[in-house]
């Protein structure tokens, strides 16, 4: 059972309880995800099954400014120390009052303060999450009252290509608002940064992520959906139709299933050459992905067949 199922991920999992589950369900160990959601937040997780693994780590176009697309919920007139609702409350030393969170909830001032965080920038992860610092989890740090100084947490280039303000709500100071971004962007620090600049701090409340590396919510199922045998399949080479194709001769396939270099003719090579990789074809037969190499070769990176 080999292939791709993307999960409408339901709020109170972890993307590793999804993965533990599937493994339940259908008796495969080899079964992975990519772009790790956070147990709170909802929506796309794609989730890879048997020898579909092996491509995880090319499934993400590179450079790809919207790579993600999410739908946040922002709560205005707190803070906390995870930077969303399920965090501790921080006491605000402004000590925010209503007229000030009246004047913060301005549709034209919140579409102003969000859009500031338009095309390139940096980000500094949160405590509370899976970036690593001198071999430990930021969030263990955390959880264990280990102070870390910002200069340890070193910030991280991202980029969002357009914010969307779709919703403000003033009985419950909540803006509703769609980030298209590339990978990498943490929304509750944006969510932080954004209270910040507003004056009146901010918290993330809801998350939904829409789209993740060409994956959209409506290619997604439910957990409680799935049935056995696992339908809604996607086929392992989808994610990677950002590549270029490369077809070996029947002749050849033997050679580099065993890994073995293979020389490519003249037309094929020169229309591969200075791909860094590239999808791995005999007729309709997915092989795997290969590195084109300078002599004419092309060398087998992982084999699927």
């Amino acid at each position: 059972m080999d292939g791709i199922l993307i999960i409408d991920k339901p709020q109170g999992m972890t993307s590793h309880d999804v993965v533990s589950l599937l493994r339940r369900k259908t008796g495969i160990k080899k079964i992975g995800h990519s772009g790790t959601l956070d147990p709170m937040a909802t929506g796309v997780l794609p989730v890879f099954i048997g020898k579909a693994t092996k491509i995880i780590e090319y499934a993400s176009i590179p450079g790809d400014m919207e790579a993600k697309i999410y739908r946040c919920t922002m709560r205005l007139g707190y803070e906390t120390d995870t930077q969303d609702i399920w965090g501790n409350r921080l006491e605000n030393p402004s000590k925010i009052t209503e007229f000030q969170l009246k004047s913060a909830r301005d549709k034209n001032e919140i579409e102003r303060i969000l859009k500031s965080f338009e095309g390139p920038g940096v980000q500094r992860p949160p405590l509370y999450s899976a970036v690593k610092v001198g071999g430990r989890k930021l969030y263990e740090y955390a959880r264990k009252g280990i102070p870390l100084s910002e200069e340890k947490i070193k910030e991280r280039k991202i980029y969002i290509k357009h914010v969307h303000v779709k919703q403000i709500s003033e009985e419950t100071n909540d803006v509703i608002f769609d980030v298209y971004c590339s990978k990498g962007v943490y929304i509750r620090t944006l969510c932080s940064d954004a209270g910040k600049k507003l004056g009146c701090g901010g918290v993330m409340s809801a998350l939904t992520r829409l789209k993740s590396d060409g994956f959209s919510i409506d290619d997604a199922v439910s957990i409680d959906s799935l049935q056995m045998p696992l339908q809604s399949f996607i086929r392992v080479d989808k994610p990677l139709e950002w590549m270029k194709r490369a077809d070996l001769p029947e002749n050849s396939v033997i050679k580099f299933t065993m890994g073995q270099t293979i020389a490519l003719s003249e037309k094929e090579y020169l229309r591969v050459r200075d791909e860094q990789h590239v999808r791995v074809y005999n007729g309709n037969s997915f092989l795997g992905i290969g590195k084109p190499l300078e002599t004419g070769f092309i060398k087998p990176e992982k084999i699927l067949v």
